[in-house]
């Protein structure tokens, strides 16, 4: 055996009867090194110091026969590759079949024909080493596509956190910190590489967030918050069919999610939240606490431990963020400047690698300095993409359709249900039209309301009627379950190309006289644009726009009481205002006023627009001219109190409340505030800095 270990084994050789392994040896000894045993464990034994090319096994053997000796080796993986011819005297066509079903390769019938032997022997080894050659060749092609794809993944990476100044490398320190984590539970090393790998890729949905937003060095305002709680969402949709990481495109949905439910975007709570997505979640807050920001430097240690104490089960899975505490407090640490080492020394993989980042290297900086073609709200393209494509479209040839499509009432649904009815809203059109329009046409939301259809080498009015049939029944039932169903309605106007306009600009132009035609009579309807009349509608629109311009030029505000505006401009009046809070140290006062109902059945609008018309009358004679104060929605108002501190805002507040039980005449309807200091401090908030990395 000790000489039979130091040559490399072509054949085993497996049989208790003496005089058949020296048979069987000099028929083979010729071609083959040869090993030989007298049973089952020994043959097993020999597996375990090396393989051979073959095995050649008795079926018939004391203690562990040659069947039993068979299911061993196929619970083995690196054994069951290796071809089995087994030996018998036992030449029944039954026995036969048993053999092959326990996985042997072929059979051999004692006693032996040498020539047969060698011929049948010849052949399993020569087709065990071409399998042996393809796989290993196989096996290091898929290691090199595996390296090039994952210092693709480092680009990826490294070009998300190169579009925020102030989280350099977060993704790799992310990466580490979980697969720390992993390795601290007990994980298997391919499930550690795995976490790392979904934790590189985490934050790409940040790819979709423009970099003002990233990089602002001042508080949030509440649109751009809503924008950054977008980007796991938008990394979702990017990764979603990645199947070379798995878990990786959850690990992007779910980082932001909080063990109590309050994260984003779905507020999924405890063990509903992926446990991979847990753990990044923690090795996420860990980098933010303890890397430098523009509105705070990194945390000692020490704060870093209580905060996770202190958030263990609100913020982290509580057993989570015990492990880690124990880890910071044995001393665990990632460097603010880690890097992975490329280890590879191999030139075609050098070169390979260095396209491949190169590329994505391009593509993924293009689409972070703003030139994306998707409007990640809706997920449609946006208006450069429609620009761009009906643009190629024309100048290939294609004649078509140009249609603006208008959601009537927009306003008014923001209005009365917000800001994120008026989303979902957008999205629920967003799907009506992604279902009805094939994939040679083009549509984009061009902004706001408004959405820009091109319905390529289409002529005849009763399709392009019909399509649009479709697309407005579409959105009719995507709205069944809105509460705002009745308030909605589309507006379409068209041209033609080429009779209406050869390029984007002026068919454009023309789609929207048209379009401007339907909402001047009544709305929820579709015209084609037609020079005839429409002159007429332009002087009309001129008529307009003089009037307009006389009021203002002729407007002096020497109103008394509360500056009211719409919602947009008050939006505006914010952040001026926060800008002299911070320059001037001023105290102001934000109040919500809020209009609600005794009675848990159905109220009619009416009496909520005079409860509300009551309201404006209080809050107009109770405040200054300095004030400023908008409706939020049907049943609130918000209202800016300047230069006044909180005891003075909830003073003001009660004589609000107090005016408008002394007009409102109507009963049912109740009356409440509240009432915020409107803070700033030239930061993000401490819970924003713990978990928007």
């Amino acid at each position: 055996m000790e000489e039979q270990e130091i040559k490399k084994v072509d054949i085993l050789i497996v049989d208790d009867d003496r005089l058949s392994l020296e048979l069987a040896g000099k028929i083979l000894e010729k071609d083959f090194q040869i090993a030989s045993v007298g049973s089952g464990q020994e043959a097993l034994a020999f597996l375990e110091e090396q393989e051979p090319k073959l095995i050649l096994m008795d079926l018939h053997m004391p203690d562990m026969d040659g069947r039993e000796t068979m299911q061993r080796i196929q619970e083995r993986e690196e054994w069951r590759k290796i071809p089995v011819i087994i030996l018998t005297a036992d030449a029944k066509p039954e026995t036969e079949e048993a053999c092959f079903a326990m996985g042997a390769t072929d059979f051999i019938a004692k006693p032996f024909v040498p020539v047969i032997m060698r011929n049948r022997i010849s052949r399993a080894v020569e087709l065990y080493t071409l399998r042996w050659e393809l796989e290993s060749r196989l096996a290091e092609k898929t290691r090199l596509v595996e390296r090039v794809s994952l210092n693709s993944i480092m680009v990826i990476a490294n070009t998300i956190d190169a579009k925020d100044t102030y989280t350099s490398g977060h993704s790799l320190r992310v990466a580490k910190c979980s697969e720390a984590i992993a390795r601290r539970l007990g994980w298997s090393e391919g499930e550690v590489r795995n976490l790392h790998y979904i934790a590189l890729l985490h934050d790409i949905g940040k790819i979709g967030v423009p970099d003002s937003i990233l990089n602002k060095p001042s508080r949030l305002t509440a649109e751009e918050f809503s924008l950054i709680k977008k980007h796991p969402v938008i990394g979702h949709e990017i990764l979603k069919d990645i199947r070379m990481i798995k878990g990786v495109a959850e690990g992007a949905y779910y980082h932001h999610e909080r063990y109590d439910g309050k994260g984003y975007p779905n507020g999924l709570k405890g063990e509903e939240i992926p446990f991979y997505a847990r753990i990044i979640g923690i090795a996420d807050a860990y980098d933010a606490m303890t890397s430098n920001r523009i509105y705070r430097t990194k945390l000692p240690t020490e704060k870093v431990i209580a905060e996770f104490e202190r958030c263990a089960g609100t913020q982290f899975d509580p057993m989570l963020a015990r492990v880690f505490v124990e880890m910071l407090k044995e001393g665990f640490y990632i460097p603010a400047q880690s890097r992975r080492e490329y280890d590879s020394t191999n030139p075609e993989e050098i070169n390979m690698a260095e396209e491949s980042s190169a590329l994505l290297s391009k593509i993924l900086t293009e689409y972070g300095a703003g030139k994306g073609t998707v409007d990640f709200l809706t997920g449609l393209n946006n208006r450069r993409y429609g620009e761009e494509r009906v643009t190629s479209l024309i100048r290939e040839g294609h004649k078509g359709v140009f249609v603006i499509l208008d959601i009537d009432n927009f306003k008014d649904v923001n209005d009365a249900y917000g800001h994120l009815m008026g989303d979902k809203v957008l999205k629920l059109m967003a799907s009506a039209l992604s279902a009805n329009m094939p994939d040679t046409d083009v549509v984009c939301r061009m902004g706001g309301d408004e959405f820009v259809l091109f319905l390529c080498d289409v002529e005849l009015k009763r399709e392009i009627e019909e399509k649009i049939r479709q697309i407005r029944d579409a959105f009719t039932e995507n709205m069944k379950d809105e509460k705002c169903r009745e308030m909605v309605s589309i507006s379409a106007g068209i041209s033609l190309c080429p009779r209406d306009g050869r390029n984007f600009s002026t068919l454009y132009n023309n789609a929207d006289k048209a379009l401007y035609h339907v909402k001047r009579n009544g709305k929820n309807s579709v015209h084609f644009f037609s020079p005839v009349g429409m002159d007429q509608e332009q002087s009309k629109v001129q008529t307009d726009l003089d009037n307009i311009r006389h009021i203002l030029e002729g407007r002096m505000d020497q109103a008394e009481g509360i500056y009211k505006v719409h919602y947009d401009e008050f939006k505006n009046l914010y952040t001026y205002l926060s800008r002299c809070v911070k320059r001037k140290g001023q105290s102001v006062q934000m109040v919500l006023f809020t209009l609600k109902s005794g009675n848990s059945g159905y109220v009619d609008k009416s009496i909520f627009e005079e409860a509300m018309s009551a309201l404006e009358v209080a809050i107009a004679y109770s405040l200054r001219m300095v004030d400023v104060g908008s409706r939020y929605s049907s049943v609130q108002y918000l209202v800016i109190l300047v230069d006044t501190n909180i005891e003075n805002g909830k003073k003001v507040a009660e004589r609000v409340t107090g005016q408008f039980y002394r007009i409102y005449s109507g009963s049912g309807i109740t009356l409440s505030y509240d009432i915020q200091t409107l803070q700033v401090e030239g930061m993000r908030g401490a819970e924003e800095a713990k978990t928007e990395d």
